[in-house]
């Protein structure tokens, strides 16, 4: 017997009532499976139903007339089709309730924990620290309790809304990138479907953050800034430290929590342990000469010690403070630069020299590599690492004296 469909219209769904005589389930077919259900209560849901799998079996669609007829219509057809794809409509959309309230019950929050738990064994524990203070201090407050799928991108906004009116743009930056890291770690678990709202709050939408390569020293600046650090008012060690982050290109932090025990001083190497890496992988730093000079120098003031840079006694760290760097390198450059940007400075000088291939480059800064790319290519291009430090080093003198380079005997990077 042919199957009829469409039996029911708006009017009769929103006029259907229970079954007057006793006031029991009414059930009101619409054809091929579907059919409208009304309790003794008067609430109203569709149900699908299917003898796919050999038993006859009720799906529950949605309730009226949150669900129109229409939509009914458009998902019991889907179902349909499952079940000419072999599948079981009644498990799919089993798994789908389940789904639906895993999403429901996953606030930012806990997506947020599990990924920052992850992030916690693969880098140092510094950068652990920036990421997870900013995270929990900008973006839990508002959004913590949230459902994660319910989190949309005005919704989003409005909590960093609230770093860009105290000026911390480049704060706000960092924390819209890091929320960004949230929401497509959920999507990888199937916590959250959609578009990533960050993508969308990324350009034109809130105050760029402007002046950062101001706080870079420029290449034309090199000379005085130099002649500035022999004399500033500073302990050695902290000039030191100053001179071998500008030597060797590292970051800030890595210098000054250098251990004496991370030297191979004979092989010019410095070796950074993945512990006190950004990205969690160890570094071998190639030394030039004039870097083992600093170091030579040093090992007469601090050489007894643990770290290159010890803290003054009576400080809680160990090793000499990022603000007291900072201060030094402000006064011999007699403006408001900060040390990091001699990372900048090293990268902009490299590449307009048009001497080195840029993965050389990036792998003297221990930059990571995203993707496929990180996974299959693992070179660190030490060799050539080696040349471009030792050739940066001499660029620096070369500015300094303002003249060419003069070629210098002695211990060479190896």
């Amino acid at each position: 017997m042919l199957r009829t469909a469409n039996r029911l219209n708006d009017l009769a769904v929103k006029r259907a009532k229970a079954d007057p005589a006793g006031q029991k389930t009414a059930i009101y077919p619409d054809g091929l499976g579907l059919r409208l259900v009304v309790t003794p209560t008067g609430r109203k849901h569709f149900e699908y139903k299917t003898a796919a799998g050999g038993t006859e079996r009720t799906v529950r669609l949605g309730q009226y007339p949150e669900m129109s007829l229409d939509a009914a219509r458009q998902e019991a057809a889907r179902l349909r089709q499952l079940a000419r794809e072999g599948q079981n409509p009644v498990q799919v959309k089993k798994i789908e309730r389940i789904r639906n309230r895993v999403k429901s019950s996953t606030t930012f929050q806990s997506v947020a924990d599990e990924l920052l738990a992850g992030k916690k064994k693969n880098c140092s524990p510094a950068y652990f620290k920036k990421i997870s203070g900013g995270i929990r201090a900008n973006l839990f407050p508002l959004l913590g309790t949230l459902p994660i799928q319910e989190i949309d991108a005005p919704v989003l906004r409005e909590s960093l809304r609230k770093i860009e009116a105290r000026g911390a743009l480049e704060m706000l930056g960092n924390v819209r990138r890091w929320a960004g890291e949230v929401f497509d770690f959920a999507k990888a678990n199937g916590q959250f479907t959609g578009d990533n709202p960050a993508q969308a709050l990324l350009k034109n939408v809130f105050k760029k953050h402007e002046g950062e390569n101001m706080r870079a020293l420029a290449w034309v600046d090199v000379p005085s800034f130099m002649r500035g650090l022999d004399t500033v008012e500073a302990a050695p060690p902290t000039i030191a430290a100053i001179r071998l982050v500008m030597l060797t290109a590292c970051r800030p932090g890595e210098v000054r929590g250098a251990r004496w025990e991370e030297f191979d001083l004979d092989r010019a190497r410095w070796t950074i342990p993945a512990g006190r890496m950004k990205m969690g992988n160890p570094h071998s730093v190639p030394l030039s000469r004039q870097a083992l000079q600093i170091l030579a120098d040093l090992k007469s003031l601090t050489g007894e010690r643990e770290y290159l840079f010890p803290s003054r006694p009576g400080s809680k760290g160990k090793a000499i403070s990022d603000m007291a760097v900072l201060k030094a390198v402000k006064r011999a450059a007699g403006k408001d630069i900060h040390a990091h940007g001699f990372r900048a400075l090293f990268s902009t000088h490299v590449a307009e020299s048009g001497k080195w291939q840029d993965n050389v480059k990036e792998a003297a800064l221990a930059h990571g590599k995203r993707g496929i790319e990180g996974v299959y290519d693992r070179a660190t291009h030490y060799p050539e690492r080696a040349k471009l430090m030792q050739w940066y080093a001499d660029e620096i003198d070369a500015a300094i004296k303002g003249a060419d380079v003069i070629p210098i005997s002695g211990k060479t990077a190896a």
